[in-house]
């Protein structure tokens, strides 16, 4: 058995110089057409059978979304079109708050201010002179120039919580209305219905947190919110998985792995590379994943998922 995780994120046809990297609905289609030559797509609760054992022979596709977004549902139509299942996974405090995830605040700052014009923005408040980036830096953040790749694990891993929140928010509040931007961007009650009515539903965290850096304590509570609000809007209907926000090794340990079991999942999906096999069932919280930049049909042609 193997089994392909695609991963995708903004579904629309504007373009932007940075910080947000679409694939429209047209794009979409093919890359799926694509797929489909390689592999047999199958639906969530598919693969929570595979991970319970009940395994089967061939070559296998997952097709996944995550943050909730609203302009999902035009992929989702796509889909239901096409005959082809799916999950999405959808982070629950910006839709229950009314608020915008910093994820999605530095996204739309970074789509109209460069990358290096808002690093030097950050290094005029903060003394970034002792910070050292990670050696693997260009594995971590594959499709990036260099300032993208300091930004970036600058804002993710470097600065406290309290220091990036302050920084984005504050450029954020400059740019946008978030209340308004938050209706826009993302799902609502019916949208997540529809979904849980497909049983396509995911989990993806309560604030797009990477939740190993927090404490066991806040693990529990980031995931439980997010479970709690799920169940609430949509009643009893099983969700089979969780996609950890972010997904590479900083965010992701086996203590998170750990504490998504004890709620209930069937599996949970990571954003390190690769096609899972048969050996890969028997850690069904640690699932590889690729983004579809690097799959069958993404920006880059490649061939290297092609089985």
């Amino acid at each position: 058995m193997k089994l392909l995780i695609v991963n995708f994120h903004y579904i629309r046809e504007e373009t932007y110089a940075g910080g947000i990297y679409p694939r429209t609905v047209c794009q979409l289609a093919e890359q799926v057409d694509c797929l489909s030559r390689h592999y047999q797509f199958i639906a969530p609760a598919e693969l929570a059978a595979m991970t319970a054992g009940n395994r089967r022979d061939g070559n296998f596709c997952l097709l996944t979304f995550d943050d909730g977004l609203k302009e999902q549902m035009a992929a989702l139509d796509l889909l239901q079109r096409k005959g082809v299942p799916a999950a999405f996974y959808v982070t629950t405090a910006p839709i229950r708050d009314h608020v915008v995830a910093d994820v999605h605040k530095l996204h739309y700052i970074r789509s109209v201010v460069t990358d290096i014009q808002l690093f030097d923005l950050i290094s005029q408040r903060i003394d970034l002179s002792a910070v050292t980036y990670p050696e693997d830096i260009d594995r971590l953040y594959r499709y990036d120039p260099p300032e993208s790749k300091r930004l970036k694990y600058l804002l993710n891993f470097i600065l406290t919580a309290d220091e990036k929140d302050r920084i984005v928010r504050a450029f954020f509040a400059e740019i946008a209305d978030e209340p308004a931007y938050s209706a826009s961007l993302y799902m609502d009650a019916e949208d997540l219905m529809t979904l849980s009515s497909l049983d396509y539903l995911g989990a993806h965290g309560d604030a797009h947190l990477p939740l190993a850096t927090l404490s066991t304590e806040g693990i529990r509570q980031d995931t439980g919110a997010s479970l709690d609000f799920l169940r609430q809007q949509c009643g009893t209907k099983s969700i089979h998985s969780i996609s950890y926000p972010f997904g590479g090794p900083k965010a992701v340990s086996r203590t998170v792995a750990e504490i998504s079991a004890g709620y209930g999942f069937a599996f949970g999906l990571t954003m390190i590379r690769g096609v899972n096999e048969d050996v890969d069932m028997e850690t069904p919280f640690l699932l590889k994943r690729v983004d579809t930049n690097d799959a069958p049909g993404g920006k880059l042609g490649s061939t290297e998922y092609c089985i």
